[in-house]
């Protein structure tokens, strides 16, 4: 794509407008920098994160970003954050109704020189700009030639080491730009200085992993990561799963069949219905996608097998309990991430039910089905592809093909069965708890809940219709 062009496409955006616009009024020059500028090259389109560099000409203001940042927050109504004082970066997240949110990084050009500042970034697909008010590209290290080619290549060791964070951001960004290579040498560096990604918060390390797995597909990348050893730096739970060793059901060791699991989860999403793939797909907050947590899923089903492997003398090997040990393990990654408690609750769920949809399919009992998905909520969906996926990653000489299709055709026949289930599992209740309180002469305790469940599963099963119904049903079965 021409410069013209690239030029055109990032004038026509409203906040891009509106940077510059502001920028102008204060006599700062203001460039948009990185992703934005690469991503437009590659693909014609803008990101939904705009990284921009200020610079004062005359030198007079030493931190020009933090009043423009602010008036620009101000102007397009979003909520301004300090990001980093040292290096004078500033946030600007910017939330719709109906959109995904918009976030502006700006920052203080390095030195007030933008020389100095891109010589200082990551990556070289990152150490591009183009200057707002006269379409100029810079690109000192062939940024966009690199972007084009696919190769996600470091711009100096000493750069990516600056920020241990980088280490990880070099998988990132190769599974969101959709790259074809990482650099050796810059592979090298990584897992020479792997463990230096430690140094960097939590909260730093599981943004960047969460957009990584954000990415469709990310397997490539994230199997890479693994390879150099820099998975097992953030998941040390990792570690002994490499000892655990394929067996008649498993063609693949534990490591690698979890890997395995994210391939498969991304390419089996494209068997269930166009509406719950585009549930899956939506996102769970303003960090992560439904999809990219079901992706961590994967990863974590399975982290309790080798503290609870069993070797019988017929040779056959058990995991007993490893489904309530991952979920527990779960819950201690979460605590070291720093992960908020909705994400954490809606991981433990995957990975505590990943083996309940295997029980059911078209022979199953309605009140059996009902109660599996009154039990997975709305998270019905997310558990079928988790289920499916470790299903299709278990392929060793006891399971046979036929095996496999029945099980597909299970799973895809409950999302289905789940879809049209939706007005019968969202009816209002007949009765209240307060009223079956009333009606059995009760207090209030764990056994108004009990009931409180009954009385909804005989309500979805037609037993009951009305309130006069339910209050003979109360009695009859309670009283």
């Amino acid at each position: 794509m021409k410069t013209v062009d690239i030029f055109s496409l990032i004038q026509e955006h409203p906040a891009v407008q509106a940077v510059h616009r502001l920028a102008s009024a204060a006599e700062l020059q203001v460039l948009i920098v990185g992703g934005a500028v690469r991503d437009v090259y590659r693909t014609g389109t803008l990101p939904q994160d705009l990284d921009f560099v200020v610079l004062h000409p005359e030198g007079e203001l030493q931190h020009p970003a933090e009043g423009l940042s602010r008036q620009v927050a101000d102007a397009l109504k979003g909520h301004y954050v300090l990001l980093d004082a040292e290096y004078g970066i500033h946030r600007i997240v910017i939330r719709y109704d109906d959109e995904p949110e918009l976030v502006l990084d700006i920052s203080d050009a390095l030195n007030n020189s933008l020389v100095d500042d891109l010589n200082r970034r990551d990556l070289t697909v990152n150490s591009v700009a183009m200057d707002l008010a006269t379409g100029q590209l810079h690109d000192p290290h062939g940024g966009l030639k690199d972007a084009e080619a696919g190769l996600i290549q470091m711009v100096s060791m000493e750069n990516l080491l600056e920020d241990p964070l980088r280490l990880l951001r070099v998988f990132r960004i190769a599974a969101t730009i959709g790259a074809n290579k990482i650099d050796l040498d810059t592979l090298a560096v990584v897992q020479e200085h792997g463990a230096k990604l430690l140094e960097a918060a939590p909260e730093r390390i599981h943004y960047e992993f969460f957009r990584l797995l954000n990415a469709e597909p990310c397997f490539e990348w994230l199997l890479a990561m693994a390879d150099s050893g820099l998975l097992e730096v953030i998941l040390p739970e990792f570690i002994p799963m490499r000892d655990v060793q394929p067996n008649r059901y498993h063609h693949l060791g534990l490591f690698e069949h979890t890997l395995e699991l994210v391939k498969q989860s991304e390419r089996l999403i494209e068997a269930f219905p166009a509406e719950v793939q585009g549930w899956i797909r939506q996102p769970f907050n303003g960090m992560v996608s439904r999809f990219g947590l079901i992706k961590l899923a994967c990863l974590l089903h399975d982290i309790g097998k080798p503290a609870t492997m069993e070797e019988k003398e017929d040779g056959k090997v058990t995991f007993y309990g490893h489904d309530q040990l991952s979920e527990e393990m779960t819950e201690e990654v979460a605590k070291r991430w720093k992960l908020s408690r909705d994400v954490k609750e809606f991981v433990q769920k995957l990975v505590r039910w990943h083996l309940y949809p295997c029980q059911f399919g078209p022979d199953s009992s309605r009140k059996s089905v009902m109660r599996f998905f009154r039990r997975m909520g709305e998270t019905t969906p997310d558990v079928l592809l988790l289920a499916l996926a470790d299903r299709y990653s278990a392929q060793g000489p006891m399971i046979k093909p036929e095996d496999l299709e029945t099980t597909r055709q299970d799973h895809l026949w409950l999302a289905e069965e789940y879809l049209a289930a939706q007005e019968v599992l969202n009816r209002p209740r007949l009765l209240d708890g307060r009223e079956v309180m009333e009606l059995l002469g009760l207090a209030p305790g764990p056994e108004i809940g009990k009931i409180m469940s009954a009385l909804q599963e005989a309500q979805q099963l037609d037993e009951v219709t009305t309130p006069e119904e339910a209050r003979g049903w109360v009695k009859r079965e309670y009283g």
